[in-house]
């Protein structure tokens, strides 16, 4: 078992009523005298640091890091939730819409639909200076569906067969030649654009013919009866979370520290008993702990350190009663971090990763600069 000392600079302790130790202290002297082996150096940390893919799936991806601080790991899941940008519909045109979902409501729920586009690919629009919508900077979608009773080869209607009752995102269909939607007459008479782009070449050239679509084609974004019809152009731009939460590259990002649950003594006889039906029973085929022998003999044996989550709140529970905190205890290591990120489908979580090391890394270079 662990010193005081040692548990102090490295664990936290995981207790019934709050935690403890659950500040950091990096610096000269924290734990006493000469203790300059606490203090955080670059050096030490280039030493300590490392990082292992724990699991990965295409808009998933989980990972180790040891050797950092809550600084660090909480830098990069804010930075990655507010800084990292992305592709998201940012203005809506409608010709029609008479479904019973309202105008501001339908582009709302546009805004969400994510956009298959590297938006480092693009510029970021300036709204300030009201510049033109180019091919740099927008990306055009269009969306004309009607609801209408199916009808047979004569023209008569076909009994419960209606089509065109739900709206897909899939109905949002790419224009990489930019808006086809005309302005007003009294816009045209300026001598402005007649449509609300200015694309000088087609983006195809760029982005081959189906180059940009929605991630997903079968998110439900109303429903139509017959008569009904929506009609509309939509306009994605290039932004970041912190501007609203459609430009969110993920859909969640969070960091947990890594847990280990220790016995401070053997837990036999009785005590084994009580301890696996609190913390392991009724489980099927349950990993984390095993009774071995029976009766006075019986004894349990951790089979997973870091156990799992139902686990390690029941063991967290357990020590709150009697005098079980005096033999088991829960601890999660200070530097150590399990780091979940879920994209949304635009782009792979290691690239959304990397790209928030790099701003993390231009900021630090910005505040070197003004030093």
């Amino acid at each position: 078992m662990l010193d005081r000392i040692e548990l102090q600079k490295k664990f936290v302790t995981v207790g019934f009523e709050e935690n403890k130790n659950a500040k950091d202290q990096t610096y000269v002297n924290a734990f006493g005298s000469n203790d300059e082996e606490h203090k955080f150096t670059l050096q030490k940390f280039r030493e300590e640091f490392k990082i292992k893919i724990t699991e990965k799936r295409e808009d998933y991806l989980e990972f180790e890091m040891e050797g950092i601080s809550a600084a660090f790991a909480n830098a990069f899941r804010r930075i990655i939730l507010a800084e990292v940008p992305q592709m998201a519909i940012e203005r809506v045109y409608f010709v029609q819409n008479t479904s019973v979902i309202a105008d501001e409501i339908f582009a709302h729920r546009l805004g969400l639909v994510p956009i298959l586009a590297d938006p480092n690919m693009f510029e970021e629009y300036e709204k300030e200076t009201e510049e033109l919508l180019t091919e740099k900077n927008t990306i055009v979608f269009k969306m004309k569906v009607k609801c209408e009773k199916e009808r047979d080869s004569s023209g008569v209607a076909v009994p419960d067969s209606i089509l065109h009752e739900k709206v897909y995102s899939k109905d949002l269909v790419w224009l990489p030649a930019g808006s086809e939607l005309n302005k007003e007459d009294l816009e045209r008479e300026k001598g402005l654009p007649t449509t609300y782009s200015n694309f000088s070449e087609s983006q195809e050239i760029k982005f081959g013919k189906n180059g940009i679509k929605t991630v997903h084609d079968d998110i439900l974004l109303a429903k139509l009866v017959p008569g009904q019809e929506i009609e509309l152009e939509a306009h994605c731009m290039k932004s970041v979370g912190s501007d609203h939460a459609k430009f969110s590259p993920v859909g969640t990002c969070w960091y947990r520290l890594v847990p280990t649950i220790i016995f401070k003594k053997p837990i036999t006889g009785t005590d084994a008993k009580v301890f696996m039906s609190e913390c392991s029973d009724p489980i099927p085929n349950h990993k984390c702990f095993e009774l071995k022998g029976s009766g006075a003999k019986a004894s349990v044996e951790i089979k997973s350190t870091r156990g799992c989550d139902l686990c390690l709140e029941r063991v967290r529970e357990l020590t709150g009663e009697g005098d079980w905190a005096e033999k088991v205890i829960v601890l999660k290591k200070r530097d150590h971090y399990i780091f979940t990120i879920e994209s949304v489908g635009s782009r792979t979580p290691e690239v959304i990763f990397k790209e928030a090391v790099n701003i993390l890394s231009s900021k630090c270079q910005a505040a070197l600069g003004t030093l």
